[in-house]
């Protein structure tokens, strides 16, 4: 019994050393993991990889991958209201607007514009007037305001959309834009005649749907008017808004 007692005490001390010596072997072969190394060679270290392919972004992105609209031998309609800046220092002047687009590829369209002028007197251009008017009534001579403004004019353009994309405004849904330019040139009349006028200038579109855009766009104009002393020529710059309509 007692020699069962030795045997006994003798195989559990050997089993603990053994367990002891195995798990000091486990832990010197663990691997070890160094944050800052790891962290710095992401992309290389398979177990972060792992654990960053499993985090979801709560982050959401949009691609640009094709236009919603697609505007190849296409026609589009549209009206605009503007008004010209610059020119004739007694005349301001609004502009009524109406277009015709042909669009050939989503990247160059030829356009027709009709535009119809309205005109009024600066504040300037009131104070010459009351003066000439005052001078009549009063029997002296009355120098008429020299001013020569438009009444319409018919231009034929050409646009190029070199850029565009899609948007998203307080998430409500993805529109498409684009931004354009265009050169073109025509006839405008004037209240002494017709004469010839050059345009160029910047645009940008947006589309609410797939048949209606919402426009934006800055023109250059330049052309001669008569006036008192002789031909003069006028730079002025129109800016407009609109709407169009793509069949």
């Amino acid at each position: 019994m007692k020699t069962m007692n030795l045997l006994t005490m003798a195989f559990l001390s050997l089993t603990l050393t053994a367990t002891s010596a195995l798990a000091a072997s486990a832990k010197s072969n663990a691997k070890q993991i160094n944050a800052a190394e790891d962290i710095d060679s992401l992309g290389g270290n398979k177990d972060l990889m792992e654990m960053a392919e499993k985090v979801k972004s709560t982050s959401r992105s949009r691609i640009v991958q094709e236009r919603i609209v697609d505007r190849r031998n296409t026609v589009e309609f549209g009206l605009s209201y503007g008004t010209v800046f610059g020119g004739d220092a007694y005349v301001k002047t609004q502009a009524l607007g109406a277009q015709v687009d042909y669009h050939i590829t989503p990247r160059w369209s030829l356009g027709v514009r009709y535009y119809d002028f309205g005109n009024s007197l600066t504040s300037e251009g009131q104070r010459i007037y009351d003066d000439a008017k005052a001078a009549e009534q009063a029997g002296g001579r009355a120098l008429p305001v020299d001013i020569d403004y438009p009444l319409n004019s018919t231009i034929a353009v050409l646009n190029w959309y070199p850029i565009y994309g899609k948007t998203s405004f307080l998430d409500m849904g993805v529109t498409q834009f684009d931004i354009y330019l265009l050169a073109g040139g025509g006839n405008i009349t004037l209240s002494s005649g017709s004469t010839s006028v050059l345009t160029g200038g910047l645009g940008l579109g947006a589309w609410i749907t797939k048949h209606i855009s919402a426009r934006a766009e800055v023109r250059y104009q330049t052309y001669e008017d008569q006036i008192a002393t002789g031909a003069r020529k006028l730079d002025v710059v129109t800016g407009s808004l609109g709407l169009g309509w793509i069949l």
